[in-house]
């Protein structure tokens, strides 16, 4: 009797299951990033505890559900880096048509490369990336009418 071969994906032979689990990944990383923006004890720039901890140095925490803009701005960040990943490395998947490690390796380093040049950068940047996530938000918005 043949042995059958290994156990293989194959949802993501087609960039259409790529581009859908990218978009469900930001979704809920943007689900996840809400939730931590409401608890997170750092206060989301450009606000007045953020500008009193740089002016003072000194570092204060949040208290819990005290900042609702912390909720968009963590919620972008989450939803962004997460589907950064998954597209990269189930983009890599669909090229080279097999599953294994060195996707989610690559998808790793494109997404920390992403989140130092946008993220860990200048504001102007920032803005850029929240540019970049609305393009992704739109998208999806499109993509979702559209496609489906």
């Amino acid at each position: 009797m043949p042995s059958s071969p290994p156990f293989q994906l194959t949802s993501y032979r087609s960039p259409s299951t790529v581009v859908s689990e990218s978009v469900y990944q930001v979704i809920t990383g943007c689900f996840c990033g809400g939730i931590w923006g409401l608890v997170t004890p750092f206060h989301p720039p450009g606000s007045i505890g953020a500008i009193e901890e740089r002016k003072t140095g000194i570092f204060k925490a949040a208290r819990p559900f005290s900042s609702i803009s912390s909720v968009m701005h963590n919620a972008a960040i989450f939803g962004t880096i997460m589907g950064v990943q998954r597209l990269s490395s189930k983009s890599l998947e669909l090229i080279r048509q097999k599953d294994d490690v060195i996707n989610e390796l690559f998808g790793f380093g494109v997404t920390y490369k992403y989140y130092n040049k946008f993220l860990g950068s200048t504001e102007e940047r920032l803005i850029v990336h929240n540019r970049i996530f609305g393009g992704i938000v739109l998208g999806a918005f499109l993509y979702g009418h559209i496609v489906v």
